[in-house]
C-alpha cells in the first residue's frame, strides 16, 4: 500500500493532497502535514465587526449583517491560459460555481490601472484610442522609446547562464523610465520586490523570451509572443475545458474571479473535500522537524510523532525545506533567495467617504526613480470596493488595501516585522491614503496583518539554481522527495495550483509513486534537453487512466 506525505497546508500543498486523492490508485494512503492550527497558508478572508483589529480575527462574523470582509492575501484570481483552465476545473469539481463573482473585461476596475508619478496619479491607458487621445505624464518617454526597441541589438548570449536583472533587460530594451516607473511599479505589485535584483528570466519570463527568439520584445508581441505552455500544459488545459466549453469560454474571457465569502473559500472546500476521502489524513499544529531518507522511504519527524512514507512531496517554502533536510542533506541553494516582509492594512470608510477613483488601484515606482514618492515603502493601494463587488451584506462601504514593505520594509519602518508594533503599520496606511489620495477621515473598519517572509524572491540566476537543486535531489533523494510551492515557478495562486497538478500527473504517469520507474523532482522543467520536458509519445495504460480520471 504506498503513501506520500505532503508537508505544507497552503495551497500548493493542499492542491497537491487533492490531485493525488482524484488520480493516484486509491489505496494510496495520503497525509497532509501542517504546522499551524489552519490550512491556506497566506490565503485568507475574514468578515470583520467595526473597529481596529491588530490581527486576523480567529473566528469570522459571518452572520453579521454590519460586517465587512477583509483578504489578508490573494483577493482574486485570473482565469487565463492553462492555470486559469485547472483553477476553473477545480471550481467546478469542488462544486463552488454559484459562490464566483466576476469581473468582466469591461468593467472600469479591469480597464483603469493606476500609477502614481511625479506628484500625480497617472491612469495608464487601456486600449489604443486612449493612448492617441489621453497621454498621462508617466508615457511621456515610453513610446519613443517603444518605437526605437526593435531595432535595439539583442544581448542574448543563449548559454544557460543568460540572466540579468529586470531593471537591466528593460533598461536596456527601452529606458530607464520604463524600467523605473512602469515596470518598477508592476513588479512591487507583483512580487513586492526589487526590479534591480529580481530574474528576467524567471519573472517575466515573455520579456525575456521575446528577445531571445525574435530579438526584440515589441516583435514578439505583434507576433503573438514565444508560447510559454508545454505540449504537456496544453493538454491539460484542453482537457479541464472540454466538460462545458461554453462555460469556460465565458469564464476566461473575465479579467479576474473571486467569490462571495472571499479567497479562503476555496481552501476551505479544498480541506472539506480531503477530509471526505478516506485514504487522506490532515494533520495539523504539527510543525515538522526533521526529514531523512531512510533506504526506500522517507522519515518524517513532527513535534508530536515520526511518520513514514514511500515518497515525501515538499509545498514547504524553500527556506523551511532547508531546515528540515540541513543536518543530513546537501541540497543546495534552498536559502539563497530572500522571502520579503508585507504588512497589508485593510481599510473600510463610511459611505459618505467618496473615492476619485473608479479602478483597480494605483502602484508606487522604484525608490531610485527621479521622482521619489511621498510616503516611502509603500507599494500600492488597491481598491476592493471597486476591485471585488458583491462580497458584502451593504456593498456602500469604500474599501481599500494598503501595501506597505517588501523590499522598501526599512524606508517605512524602522524595525524587524516582529518587533513592529500592528498600530504603527495603521498609522502608516492612513498617512498613505491621506497623502496619495486626499483621504483623511478615519476608517470605521480597519485590520492589519504583519505578513513575515510572504513572497519569494527569484533573483538573477534563478532558473540554473533549480536546475542544479534538480540535480541533487535526483541524486540524494531519488525516488523519495518532490517539490512543489512558490519557492520554486511561480508565485500566483492559479500557477501554484497549476504546478501541483503536473507534479502528481507527471508521478502517477511515470510510475514514480509505484514501479519508481522514473525519479520526479517537481523541478524537471528546468532541463535543457527539449525530449525531457515534451510528453513521450507512448501513452501507457496508466497514462490512459490518468487522462480518463482527470
Amino acid at each position: 500500500m504506498p503513501s506520500v506525505a505532503v508537508l505544507g497546508g497552503g495551497i500548493s500543498g493542499l492542491s497537491t493532497a487533492y490531485y493525488l486523492a482524484r488520480l493516484a490508485p486509491r489505496a494510496t494512503q495520503i497525509t497532509l502535514i501542517e504546522r499551524s492550527d489552519r490550512v491556506g497558508g497566506w490565503i485568507r478572508s475574514r468578515r470583520v465587526e467595526p473597529g481596529f483589529h491588530a490581527s486576523c480575527p480567529k473566528t469570522n462574523a459571518i452572520h453579521d449583517e454590519n460586517s465587512v470582509l477583509f483578504e489578508s492575501g490573494p483577493r482574486s484570481l485570473r482565469p487565463v491560459g492553462t492555470s486559469g483552465a485547472v483553477v476553473l476545473e477545480m471550481t467546478r469539481e469542488l462544486g463552488l460555481v454559484d459562490d464566483l463573482l466576476t469581473v468582466p473585461k469591461s468593467d472600469p476596475s479591469a480597464k483603469n490601472r493606476y500609477i502614481y508619478f511625479d506628484g500625480s496619479i497617472n491612469t495608464l491607458p487601456s486600449s489604443l484610442p486612449s493612448l492617441l487621445f489621453h497621454k498621462p505624464p508617466i508615457l511621456k518617454h515610453v513610446i519613443p522609446s517603444v518605437l526605437r526597441e526593435p531595432f535595439v541589438r539583442s544581448a542574448r548570449t543563449g548559454k544557460e547562464d543568460d540572466d540579468e536583472s529586470l531593471y537591466s533587460l528593460v533598461a536596456r530594451r527601452f529606458n530607464e523610465h520604463v524600467a523605473l516607473d512602469l515596470v518598477g511599479s508592476m513588479v512591487h505589485g507583483i512580487y513586492a520586490g526589487d526590479i534591480k535584483t529580481l530574474s528576467a528570466r524567471s519573472n517575466l519570463k515573455m520579456l525575456y523570451e521575446n528577445e531571445r527568439v525574435y530579438g526584440s520584445v515589441v516583435k514578439g508581441l505583434i507576433k503573438g509572443g514565444v508560447n510559454l505552455n508545454s505540449f504537456r500544459e496544453r493538454g491539460i488545459a484542453a482537457r479541464a475545458r472540454k466538460e462545458d466549453p461554453d462555460w469556460f469560454a465565458t469564464m476566461e474571457n473575465m479579467s479576474v474571479i473571486g467569490f462571495k465569502d472571499g479567497t479562503e473559500t476555496l481552501t476551505e472546500q479544498l480541506r472539506g473535500w480531503l477530509e471526505q476521502c478516506e485514504n487522506v489524513t490532515i494533520v495539523t499544529e504539527e510543525p515538522v522537524t526533521k526529514l531523512e531518507v531512510q533506504g526506500s522511504e522517507s522519515k518524517i519527524t513532527t513535534t508530536k510523532q515520526v511518520i513514514h512514507a514511500d515518497h515525501t512531496i515538499s509545498a514547504l517554502p524553500s527556506n523551511a525545506l532547508d531546515t528540515i533536510t540541513a543536518s543530513s542533506s546537501s541540497l543546495p541553494h534552498l536559502t539563497y533567495n530572500p522571502f520579503v516582509d508585507v504588512a497589508v492594512v485593510n481599510l473600510a470608510y463610511s459611505p459618505d467617504i467618496q473615492l476619485k477613483y473608479d479602478g483597480f488601484g494605483f502602484l508606487t515606482p522604484h525608490p531610485d526613480s527621479k521622482y521619489p514618492v511621498p510616503v516611502p515603502g509603500t507599494l500600492g493601494v488597491v481598491f476592493d470596493s471597486n476591485a471585488m463587488r458583491g462580497q458584502d451584506i451593504k456593498e456602500d462601504h469604500v474599501k481599500a488595501t494598503v501595501m506597505i514593505g517588501g523590499h522598501q520594509w526599512y524606508s517605512a519602518f524602522k524595525v524587524p516585522i516582529d518587533q513592529l508594533d500592528p498600530e504603527e503599520a495603521y498609522r502608516y496606511a492612513l498617512k498613505s491614503m491621506s497623502t496619495y489620495l486626499g483621504m483623511d477621515a478615519q476608517p470605521e473598519y480597519s485590520m492589519v496583518n504583519l505578513q513575515a517572509k510572504c513572497i519569494p524572491q527569484y533573483l538573477v540566476g534563478h532558473q540554473q539554481r533549480l536546475g542544479e537543486l534538480h540535480q541533487v535531489l535526483k541524486r540524494d533523494y531519488g525516488h523519495t522527495l518532490s517539490v512543489t510551492g512558490a519557492s520554486y515557478w511561480s508565485v500566483s495562486v492559479p500557477d501554484c495550483i497549476k504546478n501541483s497538478r503536473e507534479l502528481v500527473e507527471e508521478l502517477v504517469v511515470s510510475g514514480a509513486l509505484g514501479s519508481k520507474d522514473k525519479i520526479v523532482t517537481g523541478l524537471g522543467r528546468s532541463e535543457h534537453n527539449p525530449e525531457d520536458l515534451k510528453d513521450s509519445a507512448r501513452l501507457s495504460k496508466s497514462h490512459i487512466n490518468v487522462l480518463m480520471k482527470s
